[in-house]
């Protein structure tokens, strides 16, 4: 970690020490070069740790799994040179239940417009208003409760994931179903609907403003998804 990239960052440092909110920074490497105390709390870090120097796989925190993810996040910032946001999903606080989080990324660009790491930003997801989530196409204000009775709850979960573009296997994978599973569910939704194709059903949850449901199964596992806009 270089101690001059820090010293750089000292004016917006100053601020964030004040901060309600999570902020901090990354060298070029993913290596913390600072992090505030809000952050600490937010992972429930030990008293006293710092997390300088160090990678995200090396914090004793559930996001250390996901090292892999926020790394890729790193690269796509410096090479993008714009903001990257994820939806991270993790037992924050050290609560037993799972919360979802935004982080934004912005790139740390230095007096001669050379990418030197990120600066990261969480704000947490309280109105669920996305402008994309994952594979998501439309902004959506997501709601938990299912809109209608018309599909069971696991029907709900299956429609959740066709009307965000998955194929049937990345629903498999997703919900632990097999392939064929997933068909018939799939081919139950369309009956119940009345239409033949993903693109009839996703013309008629539109029409009869019933997308914007998501399953409470989807916040039951800790997970970093890219919010990626086309």
């Amino acid at each position: 970690m270089s101690a001059n990239l820090k010293d750089s960052l000292q004016m917006l440092i100053r601020f964030w020490e004040n901060s309600a909110e999570p902020w901090g920074a990354k060298d070029n490497q993913s290596r913390f070069i600072y992090a505030n105390k809000k952050y600490h709390s937010l992972l429930a870090l030990p008293a006293h740790f710092s997390v300088e120097g160090r990678l995200d796989g090396e914090l004793p925190a559930s996001t250390a799994d996901f090292q892999d993810a926020f790394q890729n996040h790193d690269r796509m910032v410096e090479r993008l040179l714009d903001r990257v946001t994820s939806i991270e999903i993790h037992p924050f606080e050290n609560h037993a239940w799972l919360q979802p989080w935004f982080f934004d990324k912005y790139p740390l660009i230095d007096e001669r417009g050379i990418c030197r790491g990120t600066i990261f930003h969480g704000r947490p997801v309280d109105n669920l208003i996305l402008t994309s989530l994952n594979k998501i196409k439309l902004p959506e204000s997501l709601v938990f409760t299912p809109p209608s009775s018309l599909f069971s709850k696991r029907e709900w979960e299956v429609l959740f994931y066709i009307l965000h573009a998955f194929s049937s296997l990345e629903i498999s994978h997703k919900l632990h179903l097999s392939q064929r599973t997933v068909c018939n569910i799939t081919q139950s939704i369309y009956k119940k609907a009345g239409v033949s194709c993903k693109r009839g059903i996703i013309e008629y949850c539109h029409d009869n403003k019933i997308s914007n449901y998501i399953p409470q199964s989807f916040f039951e596992r800790c997970q970093s998804l890219p919010l990626i806009s086309e």
